[in-house]
């Protein structure tokens, strides 16, 4: 059978929850997958983490990951089995101002990411549970002992007034950025986003053409849903999110795959 639509799965907050768990049918539609639609992984996480969740509920044990997918946010693609297709790094000037940024929040955890490697600097004791939790293997280190070629800068800060002062300074950096979390702020290279590198990846796979379908529930998944055929979102999402999405999907015993690939089938 023919590929006829594309659908685009952001992981946290959407196929996993907040204790990093899949819902078992989630899990039963990911491994037997309706042949007409290409699955997409789209996720903020470096390419390790995501298969860290996923692995941990039971998916794709096995090397090399076979599922295409856009990682941190854009910043980084693979076509399927981890051919690695593309990486948007920031420029050394904005690099030095995201180090400096990190030096003024010294109580507040900032996550930079390499290719295949997370350096943590100001490792507060949330910054190290969150990576943790996300299987980020990070390393901690001093923030003038960060690497060149840094991908995404994600910041992490349970104080909403700090994360806001943290924004505020941000927006004068030649940067996108969005929340994936509540307490995650994510910050990218200009003109980087899931849906730049998205259709990048399909016109490489030559499916460019076909529709596509989204289910995401942060920030960062908003560029998707401009770009969308249909968008869906968990009830669970940002409610800026909800506000856009085309359907809700209530995630209940056929969890949330099934319902989205039942209407996406209805519009074939």
């Amino acid at each position: 059978m023919n590929t006829k639509a594309v659908l685009c799965i952001d992981l946290d907050g959407t196929l996993i929850n907040s204790n990093e768990k899949i819902h078992p049918k989630d899990i039963q539609t990911l491994e037997d997958f309706p042949q007409a639609i290409q699955p997409l992984i789209t996720t903020g996480r470096i390419l390790h983490s995501a298969k860290g969740v996923l692995r941990q509920n039971g998916l794709f044990l096995k090397d090399p990951f076979p599922l295409p997918g856009i990682f941190m946010n854009g910043g980084v693609a693979y076509l399927p089995n981890e051919i690695l297709m593309s990486t948007y790094p920031f420029s050394s000037g904005t690099r030095k101002r995201l180090i400096g940024l990190a030096k003024a929040y010294p109580h507040t955890s900032f996550t930079f990411f390499g290719l295949s490697s997370v350096y943590l600097v100001n490792a507060t004791a949330f910054g190290i549970h969150i990576g943790k939790i996300h299987f980020l293997e990070v390393q901690e280190f001093q923030a003038d002992e960060i690497p060149d070629a840094i991908i995404k800068v994600m910041v992490l800060e349970q104080d909403e007034k700090i994360r806001k002062q943290i924004e505020a300074d941000a927006q004068s950096l030649d940067a996108e950025t969005a929340y994936s979390l509540p307490y995650a702020y994510e910050i990218n290279p200009p003109g980087i986003n899931k849906a730049k590198t998205l259709l990048e990846l399909l016109d490489t796979m030559q499916i460019a053409r076909l529709p596509i379908f989204v289910v995401g529930d942060g920030e960062n998944d908003l560029s998707l849903f401009k770009i969308a055929m249909k968008s869906f979102a968990p009830s669970s999402a940002q409610k800026n999110v909800i506000n856009l999405a085309d359907h809700i999907i209530q995630r209940g015993n056929n969890g949330l795959l099934l319902p989205v690939i039942k209407r996406i089938e209805s519009w074939e």
